[in-house]
């Protein structure tokens, strides 16, 4: 008789538990950029992870591929949900999965924006809503990032009141990598005004290691209509694999999960984001690593006398006293790929954080770079 191969949500929690835990961070495997006609040496350009996934991650992977795959996955991501919502202490109608925070913010925007309800956000910042605008026939408020490259919450605060239907808070924020302190924070969601939500992208918390941050899941435990975004493409290395969730009151849960496209988590993205939960140590070590890097160039940057902003996530934006441009030119013909151009950071290039060996190839290709340019 032929063995069946569907897979029970008590198997699939089953499987999990052959994932061993492994002592030492994967190898890097070079990858190319499908807009690049050259092989690519660093890829320091979308904030993505260079130690690889959890090893329990990896080998869950393996361990239920061949019994998972062939099915849609109905009730696996509902394991998941479940199990975050366990470990961050909220009922698990408070989280909503997406493919990626990618899905999350879209399906934030289309629900929460309106012509008549705009989207608020920092100017620069990560720009999914702002692409998504348009589906809701919205507009984006863009307020400019204060002296100090933070969010400037009181004029975002002011926007909201006179036409935002929405406010989208990166913090720590992407590209600048800072971050607002928690007593400011405070104050910024206990004047909120009702009937605007406010949405934290938190996809970079797990590098910050200062105590002036806290997460605002506080509040949402509190019971405030709003909601918290993260990732597993940071720290546990998935961005490839695309899971993302948000924490929220459930009626704004509710009513984003209408515009959830079904079954956007697949099987194997399901499993390993679920064995990474348990891999506190990995985490641990990673974070290690990525503050240990980030100490390395910035040490060296001033050692060139190039000025930073200070950044609690994993990258750093650099301003080079010159166009940015030529310089993300130059390198991206040496193999090397930084983060695009900011408009309104034109002198400024955002170097996402590699191994050690990548960073210390990366200093002297900027090195090389910058003493070849006419200044």
């Amino acid at each position: 008789m032929q063995k069946s191969s569907a897979i029970t949500r008590r198997g699939f929690i089953g499987a999990l538990g052959v994932a061993s835990m492994g002592s030492g961070l994967p190898s890097i495997v070079p990858a190319r950029d499908a807009k690049e006609v050259e092989p690519v040496t660093l890829r320091l350009h979308r904030n993505e992870s260079p130690y690889g996934l959890p090893p329990a991650s990896a080998q869950t992977i393996h361990s239920v591929a061949e019994s998972s795959s062939p099915r849609y996955p109905i009730e696996e991501p509902t394991v998941l949900a479940e199990a975050i919502a366990q470990r961050l202490g909220v009922a698990k109608e408070q989280v909503l999965l997406g493919c990626g925070s990618v899905e999350i913010l879209k399906m934030a925007t289309e629900t929460f924006c309106s012509p008549s309800g705009a989207a608020v956000v920092a100017e620069p910042t990560f720009e999914a809503v702002v692409s998504y605008c348009p589906l809701a026939h919205a507009r984006a408020v863009k307020i400019p990032l204060s002296q100090g490259y933070k969010h400037d919450l009181a004029k975002m605060l002011d926007a909201a009141n006179l036409v935002g239907g929405f406010v989208f808070f990166c913090n720590p924020s992407n590209p600048a990598g800072t971050f607002i302190d928690k007593q400011e924070v405070e104050k910024f969601v206990r004047n909120f005004p009702s009937g605007v939500v406010l949405l934290v992208d938190e996809a970079y918390f797990d590098y910050v290691d200062t105590p002036e941050y806290e997460s605002c899941l506080r509040y949402v435990k509190e019971g405030l209509p709003m909601l918290v975004t993260r990732t597993f493409s940071k720290v546990y290395g998935m961005a490839g694999l695309r899971v993302g969730y948000a924490v929220g009151h459930e009626d704004l849960i509710k009513q984003m999960a209408e515009r959830r496209l079904v079954s956007s988590l697949n099987q194997l993205a399901t499993a390993a984001a679920l064995a990474a939960l348990k891999e506190e140590d990995f985490v641990t070590r990673v974070r290690k690593l990525n503050a240990q890097v980030r100490s390395y160039l910035c040490g060296e940057l001033r050692a060139m006398g190039l000025d930073f902003i200070p950044s609690q996530a994993n990258f750093v934006m650099v301003h080079l006293g010159r166009p940015a441009q030529p310089v993300i030119d130059a390198l991206k013909k040496r193999r090397v790929l930084v983060g695009r151009l900011f408009p309104s950071m034109p002198h400024h290039v955002r170097v996402t954080l590699g191994t050690g060996d990548e960073m210390k190839l990366f200093v002297k290709e900027l090195k090389e770079v910058m003493n070849s340019l006419p200044s």
